[in-house]
């Protein structure tokens, strides 16, 4: 069971929006939300004696004031939701981490790029994207606040692929959503065996029978609507054609072995820098 929400925000339209995405979150979960805004001490050459003091009880005062500013329009939309606020001269990556256990969330805000469609993640989304013992959400500035309406969910029959299926049927189960369960396969020799249609057909029946076995299990387990989708191209390519606004999109961290591993994760790495949802990351820790 979740026992809190940790949400970085530090004044900016994409924080703002990764806020707003916890407490809806957090008062549907019936958990606490924790509001975290981190400052930096700053240094300034040839300042007088004292100037500093001034400064640093300044910004203190401005985190303070913005918390408490967010607490109020999050406490607004959220009457009784219990919320908290932390301000912290420790570095971000640590301080929304710290503490969590492997049931809670972590939420943080991408920032959106001025030419397209890309995101901006940041060091320290990223580092706590890698390193959070508990799943991270990072939501995108464009994402509006809208109700989800569907869960997309990549699998790749990975044990991690799969802990990512059942974080995204309970979180349909949650929120009343469907549930889409997105599998992409590619054959690799298309430009080396031009004529080995028999070798290609194996393998988009084995990428079917893998899609259908998660679909079933999905379907055994939640109450959500259950369906599933083949795509053949990239993994990120597949999510990038299927999501659309209104969904939450949940991928597993670390999948087969070393050599897919390391696919799989420049697969998240890609989606996160582009994807205009919400995006989950669920990590396997094993």
């Amino acid at each position: 069971m979740t026992k809190q929400i940790n949400v970085g925000f530090n004044g900016s339209a994409a924080s703002s929006e990764a806020v707003l995405w916890a407490a809806a979150e957090a008062s549907r979960r019936g958990t606490r939300l924790q509001l975290i805004s981190c400052y930096s001490i700053p240094v300034i050459p040839g300042a007088e004696l004292g100037a500093g003091a001034d400064t640093y009880s300044s910004l203190v005062a401005e985190t303070h004031s913005a918390l408490k500013q967010m607490d109020a329009v999050v406490t607004d939309l959220h009457p009784g939701l219990q919320v908290t606020t932390m301000a912290s001269s420790e570095p971000a990556v640590s301080v929304l981490i710290d503490q969590v256990s492997t049931d809670d969330l972590v939420v943080v805000g991408a920032t959106g790029h001025h030419h397209g469609a890309d995101r901006w993640l940041g060091s320290t989304a990223r580092h706590v994207v890698r390193h959070s013992p508990c799943p991270v959400v990072v939501v995108p500035e464009s994402s509006g606040r809208s109700e989800t309406e569907r869960i997309v969910v990549g699998v790749d029959g990975s044990d991690t692929s799969r802990l990512a299926l059942r974080w995204a049927g309970d979180e349909a189960d949650r929120c009343g959503a469907k549930l889409l369960v997105v599998h992409a396969w590619m054959y690799p020799y298309i430009h080396t065996f031009p004529d080995s249609s028999e070798a290609r057909d194996l393998m988009k029946v084995d990428a079917a029978c893998l899609l259908d076995r998660e679909v079933e299990a999905a379907r055994d387990e939640f109450a959500a609507e259950v369906t599933g989708l083949l795509m053949e191209c990239s993994p990120s390519a597949a999510l990038f054609a299927t999501v659309r606004h209104g969904d939450l999109l949940v991928l597993g961290s670390n999948g087969h072995g070393a050599v897919h591993a390391a696919l799989f994760g420049s697969t998240v790495n890609t989606v996160l820098d582009r994807c205009v949802v919400p995006t989950v990351v669920v990590r396997n820790h094993e």
